[in-house]
């Protein structure tokens, strides 16, 4: 049965085993709170958190966590400590990687060096998991943090990242719907253009189980009432949509924060095409919204 919010993902996360988890940056009262309530729950155990060991201690201390839960690696700067991060999912057997306090950039980077890094897809995407009172289900938003404007091939790599966290979340075929301004193919709107190729790739096998429809404007996509006044019938999409491709990083960035600020809605976001989940928090989320991430990521680290 699939997972439908994030209560029912604490329920079946906390009947994991822990596992081991690395933080690039960790001195961060958020970041400890979070990976506090995941001690709590019982899915994380070690945590090999990099950075200033002073400034840690200090974190943990205040949280009231148990200090023995944790490994200090000492870090000169952000950039190496996204680095020691990385480097203990290569040597230290880390499952879940983690963004601290440092920039997203410096994260990023870590996880894209050539020689040290864990890439292992085509390409590096986020993805934004929401859980709003106004939808039934899970709804995910993706690319909102990392590629600006994705090309045709690089929107069906982002679809296709999904993939293991959809199988981690029970949901066989997810639902997609692919963004645009009008639901008419236009040469002057290339979104429409790529958005009509992604549904034939999907059509011919060259991006497997998803569902896939599009183009679709916001309307259409989320309300099936909309979807019949538009003229669109028989969609297996609108209306049901379990993730949204935007059509640029800048519309799913907006979108997101308009779930937060106007819908009420929880999340959790990640990076996907790493050879673990890496949690992309912003250094504004809260203790909970960490916990939401760290969460999915451990979902997708039992696969």
């Amino acid at each position: 049965m699939a997972i439908r919010n994030y209560t029912e993902l604490k329920k079946a996360m906390g009947a994991l085993p822990p596992v081991t988890v690395a933080v690039a940056a960790a001195a961060d009262p958020e970041v400890i709170g979070g990976l506090k309530l995941a001690h709590e729950m019982g899915f994380v155990g070690t945590c090999i958190v990099t950075g200033d060991p002073a400034a840690i201690e200090r974190c943990i201390a205040e949280a009231h966590d148990d200090p023995k839960l944790y490994e200090i690696v000492a870090a000169k700067n952000d950039a190496e400590a996204g680095m020691l991060a990385v480097q203990a999912v290569r040597e230290q057997g880390a499952k879940i990687l983690v963004k601290g306090s440092l920039k997203s950039e410096l994260y990023l980077k870590a996880i894209l060096d050539k020689e040290r890094g864990i890439k292992a897809a085509q390409v590096l995407s986020n993805i934004s998991i929401f859980e709003m009172p106004s939808y039934h289900k899970f709804l995910g938003v993706t690319d909102n943090a990392i590629i600006v404007a994705p090309t045709l091939e690089e929107k069906r790599a982002i679809i296709e990242n999904t993939r293991p966290l959809w199988k981690a979340l029970g949901v066989d075929k997810p639902k997609t719907a692919l963004l645009a301004a009008v639901e008419t193919v236009s040469p002057k709107q290339p979104a429409t253009q790529d958005a009509a190729a992604l549904v034939v790739m999907a059509m011919r096998g060259q991006i497997k189980d998803f569902i896939v429809d599009g183009p679709l404007g916001y309307d259409a996509a989320i309300s099936a009432e909309a979807a019949l006044t538009k003229g669109i019938k028989n969609s297996p999409v609108c209306g049901d949509p379990d993730l949204i491709i935007a059509p640029h990083l800048a519309t799913a960035n907006s979108l997101g924060k308009s779930y937060k600020f106007h819908g009420s809605a929880t999340w959790g976001g990640l990076v996907l095409g790493a050879r673990v989940p890496a949690v992309l928090n912003s250094r504004s989320d809260d203790e909970q919204n960490r916990l939401n991430a760290l969460l999915l990521a451990r979902a997708m680290a039992a696969l």
